[in-house]
C-alpha cells in the first residue's frame, strides 16, 4: 500500500476577509495626523531658543546675527538677509500640534518632522517655531518597544550567536513560519 507524498509547504489558510463597511470606513479615514492617534507613552516636549533639530540650527544662528542664508532653491539662488517671518514664510503649520509650548499661541510653523513605522510600532520627531515669541517647540514619541530594522536584526543575529554557543540548535525565521 503506498501512501500519498507529504507536502512540505503548511496548508493555506483561508484569506482573511474584511466587514465591507468597516473597509469603506478604513479608505475614507484621513491618514494624515494616524501618527499620534492611540499612543501608549507620552509624548515628550520641550521649550528651546534655538532648533533642537539640527537641521536649521546653523541658519537660526545666521537670522539673528543679520547673515545672509541660502535662498529655498524653489524661489532662486544665491544669499539673502531675511527676517525670521520671511525665512520661515514657506513652512506649514501641524494641524496636529498647532500651540506653542512656551506661549500657548497657535501662530506657529513646523520646520522639521520625521515619522517611522517599523513592524506596526512607531516613533515621530516634530519641531514648530512660534512667529509669536520665536520659541521652538519640540514633541517627540516612541512606542516603548519601537525598534529600528536594524536593532531588530542585531537581536535576533545575538541569539543566534549565543544559541550557537551554547550548542542549541539553530531556528531560521523561516522554520518558524512553518512550525
Amino acid at each position: 500500500m503506498t501512501r500519498p507524498p507529504r507536502s512540505r509547504a503548511s496548508p493555506s489558510a483561508p484569506p482573511l476577509r474584511q466587514d465591507p463597511t468597516e473597509k469603506e470606513e478604513e479608505e475614507k479615514k484621513d491618514w494624515t495626523h494616524a501618527y499620534a492617534e492611540d499612543l501608549r507613552a507620552d509624548i515628550y516636549t520641550e521649550v528651546n531658543p534655538s532648533p533642537k533639530a539640527t537641521v536649521h540650527q546653523r541658519e537660526w544662528r545666521k537670522i539673528l546675527n543679520g547673515d545672509p542664508v541660502e535662498i529655498n532653491p524653489s524661489v532662486g539662488a544665491g544669499l539673502k538677509v531675511m527676517t525670521i517671518n520671511e525665512w520661515s514664510s514657506r513652512w506649514k503649520q501641524n494641524d496636529r500640534f498647532p500651540d506653542c509650548l512656551a506661549c500657548q499661541s497657535v501662530s506657529t510653523k513646523e520646520h522639521h518632522f520625521t515619522q517611522t513605522w517599523c513592524r506596526g510600532k512607531r516613533q515621530f520627531e516634530s519641531e514648530l517655531l512660534c512667529s509669536d515669541c520665536h520659541m521652538f517647540s519640540w514633541r517627540s514619541y516612541s512606542d516603548p518597544d519601537f525598534m529600528l530594522p536594524e536593532e531588530y536584526d542585531k537581536i535576533r543575529w545575538e541569539k543566534m550567536v549565543e544559541a550557537k554557543a551554547t550548542g542549541k540548535p539553530i531556528v531560521r525565521d523561516s522554520a518558524k513560519a512553518h512550525a
